[in-house]
Order: C-alpha cells, then sequence, then structure tokens
C-alpha cells in the first residue's frame, strides 16, 4: 500500500528516510511533497527466504523482479498526477528500516533514481531501490558493523528543480563549535559523492556568524539528464541515475553558489532541527527558484569531538613557560591526589568519585610545552557539589579565569532526586562547616606534622641510597605528606567561599571592582608567609653592610661565593645556611621541578641578596605606601557602609577579617606545599645521579626530561640489570635527546593563555606545515596513522589496502568495503560531508582530504605519516 504524507504516523515501517521526512513535515519545515511504499509493500515477495547472508542474492533477484500491485500502481499515479507529473519529475530513494539511524547512516550506500517522467520508469526504480537494500556495498556494511538483516521501504517524492544543492551539518563533528555548510550548482549528488568541490561555509553556533568560507572553482555540475532513461546498472554507476554532466555558466564559476541571506537561513534551520530532533543532524536541502527546500535529514552518526578548553590563567604563576615531563607528570598526579581528598572531604560517595576517575586524571593538560588547567574537568568536579553556579562563579574568580566557559553546566535532577540527597547534603555542609570552625588546630597540627617530616627528610644521606630506597622514600612522601593534604583543601576551599562571599557583599556596598579593593585592603600585612624570605634576606643585606669585604664579595658573585664565605664569614655563611634551610625551596618557578632552586644551588641566594648591596645603602624596611593603601581602602569602605545598617556593616568587616585570616594562612601552607615539591625535586635528583653513574644518563639534571612511571621503570631495570647497563636504560639517553628537542621547539612557540581543542582554523589562513617536507589538508577524523601508503588513481589498479595508508584521488560509497582494512586514507579532493567521509568517520579511520597534488607527490610504497586531527602528512621515506 502506498501512503502519502499526511497518513502517516510514527509506529508504520515507513524506514529510516521515511521517518525523517516526516518528522521534517511535522516540524514545518518546507519538504517536497512525498509518498512511501512500507516495508509491509515488499514482504511477499521475501517470504520464506533466510534472513541470514546466505539468503541475501535470492532477496536481491526477487525485489528486482518484484511489480507493484495494481491497486498501489493506481494510488501511485493518482499521486504523482496531483503534483504534476510527468511535467513535474520525480525522485525514488530507499528508505531501509535502520538507514539514517543514531549510529548508522548507510550513506550513498543503497541507489536513489532521479528525473523520472514516466510511470513504468517510477514502477521500476521502485523495484531496484528496494534491491539495492541488498547490494554488494550494503551488505559489506552490514557485515562491518554487525547489523542484521533488515526490511526495505521506498519513498518516492517530488523533485525540485535546483539552482543550487548542498549538505547541511548543523554541528560539525571535527569542530563542534561550528555548523558547516557545503553546496554545488545543480544537483547535489556530485558532493555526495565526492566527485564536485563544493563552496563551503562554517558559522560559529555560539553567535551565527559566518567565521570562514571557502569558494570553490566550480566548473562542472549535475543536471537533469533528457532522455530520463534509466540506466541497466545503478550499483558501481559513475554517472547518477538521471543526471548527466554539464559546463557551469563562466559567470557563476567563481560565484558562491548559497547569498549571505540564503546562508543565514540555512544556519537558522540547522539549529531549529538540531533542538527539534534533539541531536545534531546531516541535512539536505535544495536551493529552488521558489525558495528553500529540505529533502532529508538524520541523526550525524560520527563522533562528535569534545571541545576542551585549556587556560593556563593563575596557574602560570606556579608553572611559568615551557616546563619539562618530569614537573607535568608529578604536578598531574599531586592534583588527581588532592581532588580525590577534597571530594572526600566534602562527603562525595566513593562510588561518584571512582566514575570521576577519568575527571581526576585530566585536570591538567599539557599545551606546547607548558601546564593548563582542563577547565571542562574543573567545571565537571563541580558538578558534584550542590549550589554549582555559585561555586563555578568563586573558582573562576579564584583560579583567574577572565572568559569563563559556558558549555559545562548544572546538571538539573528531578525533584525526587533532589530531596532524597538533601540530607547527604545538609551532612555534607554541617561537616565542611565544622572543618571551617577546626581550621586554627588543625592548621597547627599539620604544620607540625610536616615539620617532622621535613627535618626526617633532610637528616637523610640521599646521595647514598639505591633506587629502592629512593622510590620507598618517595612512597613514604606520598603516603604521610601529599595523601594527607586535607587542612590545606579545607583553608582553600574556606578562601573561595569567602573570597566569592566578600566580592558579593562589596558590590552591595557599592564597589565596583571588589578586586582592586582587596588588593589595597590585604597590602601591608608583615605577618604573611610570602613577604617573610623577602624581610629576611633584607635582614642578612644589613648583616652584610657594614663588612666592606664581605659586601664586595657579595657584588662580585664569584662561581663558589659560598664556599669563600664560609672562609670569610663563618658567622654570615651560618645566617645563609639558616635561611635556605628553612626558605631554600622558595624559588622563582619553584614548582617546577627542574627549577634550580637556593637549596640545589646556593649561588641563587646570593643572587637574590645581592639586589639589596647594590644601592647606595642597604634599604629599610618597607612600612609605609602599603599601610597606607590598606587605610585609604578601610576609609573608603567605611564610607561607603555608613548609611547602611548596623548588621551589615558588622557583616562585612568580619567577613573580611576572616578572609585575611584564612589567606594568612593559605600562604604558610603554600610554603609548606614549596617545601614538599623541594623534597621531591632533591630525590629525583638523587636519582638522576645514579642514574648518571650508571651512565644512562650523560648529568643528574636529565632525570627531568623522563616521566614519574619511566624512572620507576628504569629504577626497577637497575634492580635486575645486575650491574649491566641493559638496553632499555641505554635508550633513555635517546629519549631525553628527543624531548629536549621537542621541548626547545615549544619553547620558541607563542601559546595564548587560552587554548580551544578542536580549534577551527581562522577564515583563509592556510596553516604552514609543522616540519620540512609535510604536507597538509583537512583532517576530517582524529588520529595518527603510520605506515606503507598504497597511491591508487585507478580502481582497476593494485586494492591490497591491508595495513596500508591509502591514497585516492577521489572515494565514493563503493569504498566501503575497503576502508575497513584501511590504517589512514587520504582523498586528493572531497567534502568532509560526503558519503565516504561519513563512513570512514564512522570506522574510525584517521582521514584527511583536499591535499592538492598529493596523489603526484606520492607514491606507492613510500612510509609516511599521517595526522588526522592537524590535517598533516609527513614524508618519513621509503618503505
Amino acid at each position: 500500500m502506498l501512503l502519502t504524507a499526511a497518513e502517516l504516523t510514527a509506529n508504520q515501517s515507513l524506514g529510516g528516510k521515511g521517518h525523517g521526512l516526516r518528522r521534517l513535515r511535522a516540524a514545518g519545515v518546507p519538504v517536497p511533497d512525498f509518498a512511501v511504499f512500507p516495508a509491509e509493500t515488499f514482504d511477499a515477495a521475501l517470504r520464506g527466504l533466510p534472513t541470514d547472508i546466505a539468503g541475501l542474492a535470492e532477496r536481491r533477484a526477487r525485489l528486482l523482479a518484484f511489480e507493484v500491485s495494481a491497486a498501489d500502481a493506481r494510488a501511485l499515479r493518482d499521486c504523482l498526477a496531483g503534483w504534476g507529473f510527468p511535467g513535474q519529475p520525480v525522485v525514488v530513494r530507499s528508505s531501509v528500516a535502520d538507514e539514517d539511524g543514531s549510529q548508522t547512516a548507510f550513506a550513498g550506500l543503497m541507489d536513489s533514481f532521479l528525473n523520472l517522467t514516466t510511470l513504468p520508469q517510477v514502477l521500476d526504480a521502485v523495484a531496484r531501490c528496494a534491491a539495492s537494500t541488498y547490494s554488494d556495498r550494503a551488505n559489506a556494511y552490514r557485515q562491518q558493523r554487525g547489523l542484521p538483516v533488515a526490511r526495505p521501504a521506498v519513498v518516492v517524492q517530488r523533485q525540485v528543480l535546483p539552482v543550487a544543492c548542498g549538505v547541511m551539518f548543523s554541528t560539525l563533528p571535527e569542530f563542534p563549535q561550528e555548523l558547516a555548510i557545503h553546496a554545488v550548482w545543480g544537483f547535489g549528488e556530485g558532493l555526495v559523492g565526492g566527485e564536485l568541490q563544493p563552496d563551503e561555509f562554517y558559522f560559529t553556533r555560539k553567535t551565527g556568524l559566518l567565521s570562514r568560507q571557502n569558494i570553490a572553482h566550480k566548473t562542472e555540475q549535475y543536471v537533469a539528464a533528457g532522455d530520463g532513461v534509466l540506466p541497466a546498472c545503478a550499483e558501481n554507476c559513475h554517472q547518477p541515475p538521471g543526471l548527466r554532466r554539464a559546463p557551469v555558466p563562466a559567470p557563476d564559476q567563481d560565484r558562491a553558489c548559497l547569498t549571505p541571506a540564503q546562508a543565514a537561513e540555512l544556519f537558522g534551520l540547522g539549529m531549529r532541527l538540531e533542538k527539534a530532533m534533539d541531536r545534531p543532524q546531516d541535512v539536505e536541502f535544495v536551493v529552488a527558484a521558489e525558495g528553500m527546500w529540505v529533502v532529508q535529514t538524520r541523526p550525524i552518526t560520527q563522533p562528535i569531538a569534545e571541545v576542551v578548553v585549556y587556560d593556563n590563567s593563575n596557574i602560570q604563576e606556579s608553572y611559568c613557560g615551557v616546563t619539562t615531563p618530569l614537573t607535568f607528570s608529578f604536578a598531574q598526579r599531586a592534583y588527581a591526589t588532592v581532588y580525590r581528598q577534597t571530594m572526600r572531604v566534602l562527603g562525595v560517595p566513593l562510588a561518584q568519585v571512582a566514575a570521576h576517575e577519568p575527571v581526576v586524571a585530566e585536570l591538567l593538560g599539557l599545551v606546547g610545552g607548558r601546564i593548563y588547567y582542563n577547565i571542562n574537568n574543573w567545571y565537571r568536579g563541580l558538578q558534584l557539589l550542590p549550589s554549582f553556579r555559585q561555586n563555578k562563579a568563586d573558582m573562576e574568580r579564584m583560579m583567574g579565569l577572565e572568559e569563563p566557559v559556558d558549555f559545562v553546566t548544572d546538571q538539573r535532577k528531578p525533584l525526587a532526586v533532589s530531596l532524597r540527597q538533601l540530607p547527604r547534603l545538609a551532612l555534607n555542609l554541617g561537616r565542611l562547616l565544622w572543618a571551617f570552625g577546626r581550621l586554627k588546630k588543625r592548621i597547627s597540627a599539620f604544620h607540625t606534622q610536616f615539620q617532622h617530616q621535613y627535618q626526617r627528610f633532610y637528616a637523610l644521606p640521599l646521595a647514598a641510597l639505591s633506587p629502592a630506597e629512593l622510590l620507598q622514600e618517595k612512597a613514604n612522601l606520598d603516603n604521610e605528606l601529599l595523601s594527607r593534604w586535607t587542612t590545606p583543601i579545607v583553608n582553600d576551599f574556606y578562601v573561595m567561599m569567602a573570597n566569592g562571599r566578600v566580592a558579593r557583599a562589596l558590590k552591595k556596598a557599592g564597589l565596583a571592582d571588589p578586586d582592586e579593593f582587596l588588593s589595597r585592603y590585604l597590602t601591608g600585612d608583615a605577618q604573611l608567609a610570602s613577604t617573610q624570605p623577602t624581610h629576611r634576606l633584607q635582614a642578612l643585606a644589613w648583616l652584610a653592610w657594614p663588612r666592606p669585604l664581605l659586601r664586595q664579595l657579595l657584588v662580585a658573585l664569584p662561581p663558589d661565593v659560598h664556599a669563600q664565605v664560609a672562609a670569610l664569614a663563618p658567622d654570615f655563611h651560618r645566617e645563609v645556611e639558616a635561611f635556605i634551610a628553612q626558605y631554600g625551596d622558595r624559588t622563582v618557578g619553584e614548582l617546577k621541578l627542574e627549577t634550580r632552586t637556593m637549596r640545589v644551588a646556593p649561588v641563587v641566594f646570593y643572587h637574590y641578596l645581592r639586589n639589596f648591596l647594590l644601592t647606595e645603602q642597604a634599604p629599610p624596611p618597607a612600612a609605609g605606601p602599603e599601610n597606607s593603601l590598606r587605610q585609604q581602602a578601610c576609609e573608603e569602605l567605611a564610607a561607603l557602609l555608613a548609611a547602611r545598617p548596623f548588621w551589615t556593616r558588622r557583616a562585612t568587616w568580619t567577613a573580611l577579617r576572616q578572609l585575611q585570616r584564612a589567606i594568612g594562612y593559605r600562604e604558610g601552607l603554600r610554603l609548606e606545599r614549596t617545601r614538599l615539591f623541594g623534597m621531591y625535586r632533591a630525590l629525583y635528583l638523587a636519582m638522576g645521579q645514579y642514574l648518571t653513574r650508571e651512565q644512562a644518563l650523560a648529568e643528574p639534571a636529565e632525570i627531568f626530561w623522563l616521566t614519574e612511571p619511566e624512572i620507576a621503570a628504569a629504577a626497577a631495570e637497575i634492580l635486575v640489570a645486575s650491574g649491566a647497563t641493559s638496553a632499555a636504560l641505554q635508550a633513555l639517553a635517546a629519549l631525553v635527546a628527543q624531548r629536549r628537542r621537542e621541548f626547545a621547539a615549544y619553547a620558541l612557540a607563542d601559546v595564548p593563555s587560552r587554548v580551544t581543542v578542536p580549534s577551527p582554523p581562522a577564515n583563509g589562513a592556510a596553516a604552514s606545515p609543522a616540519s620540512p617536507g609535510a604536507l597538509r589538508g583537512t583532517g576530517c577524523f582524529a588520529g595518527t596513522a603510520e605506515g606503507e601508503v598504497l597511491v591508487i588513481t585507478d580502481p582497476g589498479g593494485s586494492l591490497d589496502v591491508n595495513g596500508k595508508i591509502v591514497c585516492a584521488l577521489r572515494t565514493d560509497p563503493g569504498w566501503a568495503a575497503l576502508f575497513p582494512m584501511c590504517r589512514g586514507v587520504i582523498i586528493e579532493k572531497g567534502s568532509s560531508l560526503s558519503h565516504s567521509v561519513i563512513l570512514l568517520r564512522e570506522l574510525g579511520i584517521p582521514t584527511i582530504i583536499n591535499v592538492p597534488g598529493i596523489t603526484r607527490q606520492l607514491h606507492s610504497g613510500q612510509h609516511i605519516r599521517l595526522d588526522g586531527r592537524t590535517g598533516e602528512i609527513e614524508v618519513l621515506g621509503e618503505q
């Protein structure tokens, strides 16, 4: 039975395309008239046949011989007449049950027949379209995807005479920030088949603005064939049935086939469809003289890349510039350890913490050799807590984020779930408030415990310890200090919340810039631990000032200055040693393990001290300006609060005092953190000394070019090597050399404070390859592949693609059976929205398209590497 568009319902067997058209019509989208032969139409012809692969050939044969019933033929004739047929041609398309599904698109794998102008042609096309459900390429796709045999349905649709046709992805899988539109003159088969180069338009989804475009030189288009005769075989035919190639008129060859107004209309339509269908959509459209039509929509089946935002904000204060692999691996582990403790402090159930382990492991990222916050994961951590919005704002203030990220949002819970969670949340809040009330005692106990471990550690003869003993000391630091960082965490939460509370109170009081006010209010606090080293240095400068010989030595700063000071002024030397014992890890870049601190190299201390001795007289302790700034801030706030109620004034000043006290605690705890990092630094340098003696490293400092797991593996290798230098240890030298080169290149690069991955290219920007001999195209599926290349310019040539990177001029859906065996695919000309690329994304194969002349620049047998994210291809040599 034939079903017209008005007769369709959701529970009918219309197939994927039929249901897609039904939903478009229900959404009020302009869709050309259509009717559907549901799956029941063909059931009788297929009855009794096996449903496994053995019965597919017979299924196809029966459908090729299928004849529409007389009643259906009459219904079809009447329906077509209402559309203006035969003066108005029609299209016949497949609509298999699992076609255009959420996971499987079958893009271009079944046949379509266009420009049909006689009833016999239409009836023949219905049979052949249904039979293409069991074509070789469709069967190969089913086997690759592990799909069962499905029932066919067929769509008959009024053909719209196109000015231009195209495909729109409401969310571009490679760059989810964008909506993509590709279009060509004439019919769209040349685009989806990968034969014609389209115009490309990319809109920023957030703003609706055109972010970039590429207008192709279009010399050919597909137009309706004059005779409308169907070819003998649709499958594997290079010319779409019912169409022919024709030249594009010269004035239109370099003109965009969409006007700005049409492109903007499509953007609005794409966003509307994504919302209506509740997921990103792959939309096929026609621009006709009378307006815009949508002829198909289906879910985008390719994985949508996650947009990750890396921001170095205030973390660059601790990890300025390019760091080393050891620092990053340690910092990443340390942040993960602290995060787990934070969740425990806040009473988050252990199962939830375990489920967030991928978040825990990726709180930091290494971008261009620099340490960044992974902002996505910091926000995800906040989703475990109540008051997401307020905590998010407070965290952004603490992290110094200038531009918040808005695509990680609060997870709204049903009322029943929220009510069930209330007792636990109340308990957690009570536990946190109780911890806040005990901070003073907890911090005192923490410092006592820390100092015990600190004194014990530096009493060890680190240089004499074996690798096993050094690893044991590392485990001791992990267990006794790093894994017991609860008190600093609680105080950091207190500072974060107090800072947010004070900022809100100051805004209510009338201060437009609370941060600027706080910078003045908090100045001049001489008790802060962060100011103590400076005051002590100043005091040492005063001690040296009256002693000309000592001062002369300190200003001259010979390499062995520390030893010379010991000989010239033993009492001063003891003061220096005491300073280094207490503050020797407090150095510029102190959290980077590779930093030469005062403890590692005492000459660094003398560099700092020398600055105080280059003036005409030692500067007196600073006392005035900072305190006057604080006084001015207090007077300004007092004036603003004068007219406010007593309780408001009291609450504001109390909150400020609490914040100042908590910041004081924080600075003391951060000094302990600096000392903890110093202990790990000393351990790893001792391990570097051992590996240098074993001739695995050229010098101890090379240890910083290895990661923590690599160092542990090297230590284990030493234990089993029994005195002989193993191949694994010998390989460390090559790894260190490689890392040195890699990070030296990072140091020359200019990396912004915020990096978004993936990041769409700038309009018209053709990025140059990163390395000599590299070629670049458009990456379509992230991933790398390395191996032998097979260049295919003639389908009749070698198709031995197994384990190779295939390089072709173009591809079409007929390649579906070859794709799964490819290691990677490079296509010289094509569209990222073509059926072939859709299939490659589904299969997860690294793919690059639009590399000019690549089939002439590469030849079979070469060894290459491709990066499907960046679009870069590097020739490594001959196989």
